[in-house]
């Protein structure tokens, strides 16, 4: 699991993030080169969790050589502050209110 934390304007981090989240759900299925192993990408738009005062979730789902793995990828943004958490989507569920009262308090 991964946390990335961003400061700005609220304007500021909607709109970017929103532009972001939107541009990968709105792309098909597609291929990624890394070398000579060719990747399988797809991502699907998922429910985010109804905290802080914006939020976007996402599962990504990478595919090579027969296996597959999906990471989910939620961002919330509370006031001037923009949190992105990945990982599996069983960890990242259940840890997303404890990260925001944690970044929250970090300020």
């Amino acid at each position: 699991m991964s946390e990335d934390l961003y400061s700005d304007s609220a304007t500021k981090l909607s709109n970017g993030i929103g532009k972001i989240f939107n541009a990968m759900i709105s792309c098909p299925p597609y291929q990624v080169a890394s070398g000579s192993t060719v990747i399988d990408m797809g991502t699907q738009k998922t429910a985010a969790p109804n905290l802080g005062d914006d939020q976007w979730s996402q599962l990504l789902t990478h595919s090579v050589g027969g296996q597959r793995s999906v990471v989910k990828q939620t961002a919330i943004r509370a006031d001037n502050l923009l949190m992105i958490v990945s990982g599996s989507q069983g960890p990242v569920d259940a840890h997303l209110d404890k990260a925001l009262a944690k970044a929250r308090t970090a300020r």
